[in-house]
């Protein structure tokens, strides 16, 4: 009879009935039962040597280690000594070291393909074979913790999916520093989980470099939980991405851009409907994140440190950033030409630069509640809008002071004023009017206004002079009613221009 595999996997068991997420101690001794209640103990187990074993020991993960079951036995109940055990299901049938036809879509790179990841042999045919083979068949390729040594890249195909036993478990290592670790052209439907791709430190290798040449689209790409780091090039360059996601993805210390998201111009269809969620980039040479000709995409919860430009927008259209920030950049974002462009609840800390730069004819940016903290010693700029700009900027906090040319319709927190186009426009009618004028009678005139506070600051200015001038002054104020102008002069009829300032 064969034996069926326990373990070793993603998915190493199933719990039945669903009584909660089954977790494990890391270092726990684990047997196994034909009952989830006394029974019988299965003694009949092989661990991944085919040394005969009684129990398994959960690795650093608190994960089960691949083991192969007594004969004809395709589930048992696992006892890790605590109040009730769990169904363990059979992974797949082993005959003869391979794969059986009754085998699930997974394929593992050490088991079916030799690959050793003991940080010392060259896995890259390993590897690349695995690959292969899930190109002809479909499925995912499931690389056990281990650090797997690359001496060329990874040509990846459609379709083909990589999961690891985490970012710190399942690490991909690339030793040439002029080659990417991950590659294809014209694919689709990837996705790349719970890896670390790490570089040489130095050279033009990518850790993942995915372009199109006669598709339409690069699409259905997933990257979670993915850490990338020590590459000469980009972390992550991809050409006219679509239907997109990348989740918790880290990039350290690269020396090209650390998201580098291509949607050529030249192209009748762009890229489109991407989403990087949790993304964050530290200490890139070039640059952040950088989205280049995309559309309708999303930023959310991102963060860059340590960039010449934590994130540019080149060209884009309909592009959101969302609670997203940027610490110790030089600019921390650069809008670059497009429209539709929205930046809310964006942060920069410690830039020594330009916080937001708006330039080459941006049209519609919208930034609200943009908010600029402690800028560095060689910050000039909070927000600088470039002549041929149009931008809405909504309750900006600004330390540095700003540059601003093009259209900018600001609503500025404090006085209730608004600034279009370069004018101040204040409420200037109405029960709770914030300026206007008054016409003095015998040197005095009584204003009625709601919004006049008994801190209120009122500037008087004299618009049309009349009868003999005085200075006007504030003679009295009743909070929330009025308040009295009255002049030095008692035959002044001068009209006065007033306006009410709140201390903030």
């Amino acid at each position: 009879m064969a034996r069926y595999e326990f373990g070793g996997g993603i998915a190493d068991y199933v719990v039945r009935p669903a009584d909660g997420l089954w977790g494990v101690a890391v270092g726990q001794d684990v047997t196994f039962w034909d009952a989830s209640d006394a029974g019988t103990q299965y003694t009949d187990l092989l661990d991944a040597t085919g040394t005969p074993t009684t129990s398994v020991r959960t690795n650093e993960y608190g994960a089960l280690p691949r083991i192969l079951g007594p004969d004809g036995v395709t589930g048992m109940w696992a006892d890790a000594a605590g109040p009730s055990r769990v169904w363990v299901q059979a992974r797949n049938v082993t005959a003869g070291g391979g794969p059986s036809e009754k085998s699930l879509d997974w394929l593992n790179v050490v088991r079916d393909f030799g690959a050793k990841g003991d940080g010392v042999t060259d896995d890259t045919a390993a590897i690349q074979a695995a690959v292969n083979a899930a190109a002809v068949a479909g499925g995912t390729l499931y690389i056990p913790a281990g650090r797997y040594i690359l001496t060329a890249a990874l040509t990846w195909a459609s379709g083909v999916n990589a999961i690891g036993a985490g970012p710190r478990a399942s690490i991909l290592q690339s030793t040439d520093q002029n080659k990417d670790c991950i590659t294809a052209t014209d694919v689709g439907g990837i996705t790349l989980e719970r890896l670390q791709l790490s570089g040489p430190g130095r050279g033009f290798g990518s850790a993942v470099r995915f372009t199109r040449y006669s598709a339409p689209s690069t699409p259905g790409v997933t990257l979670r939980d993915v850490l990338i780091q020590s590459w000469g090039g980009d972390g992550v360059f991809c050409h006219q991405l679509a239907n997109t996601v990348l989740h918790r993805v880290r990039v350290r210390t690269c020396g090209g851009v650390g998201v580098h998201v291509q949607a050529p111009q030249d192209t009748v269809l762009g890229g489109a409907s991407v989403s990087l969620t949790a993304v964050s980039v530290e200490g890139c040479v070039t640059g952040g994140i950088w989205l280049e000709g995309m559309a309708y995409s999303s930023l959310s919860a991102c963060a860059v440190q340590q960039a010449p430009v934590g994130y540019r927008l080149d060209s884009c259209t309909g592009v959101s950033l969302s609670s997203c920030g940027a610490e110790q950049c030089t600019t921390g974002l650069e809008v670059y030409g497009g429209k539709g462009i929205t930046a809310q609840g964006f942060v920069t800390k410690a830039s020594d630069g330009t916080s937001v730069w708006l330039t080459n004819n941006a049209a519609g940016v919208v930034l609200a509640g943009v908010t600029e903290v402690s800028p560095g010693s060689g910050a000039t700029t909070c927000l600088r809008t470039d002549t041929g700009t149009i931008s809405t900027v909504l309750g900006l906090t600004a330390v540095k002071t700003n540059a601003l040319s093009g259209t900018v319709n600001r609503i500025d927190p404090g006085d209730a004023s608004v600034v279009l186009a370069g004018r101040s426009v204040v409420p200037s009618g109405g029960a709770g009017a914030r300026m206007g004028t008054a016409v003095l009678a015998a040197g005095t005139v009584t204003v009625n206004t709601t919004a006049v506070t008994a801190n209120s600051v009122i500037v008087l200015t004299i618009q049309t002079p009349g009868g003999t001038v005085g200075a006007p002054y504030v003679n009295a104020r009743t909070a929330g009613t009025s308040f009295t102008i009255k002049s030095t002069s008692a035959s002044d009829t001068s009209t006065v221009g007033w306006r009410i300032l709140d201390p903030s």
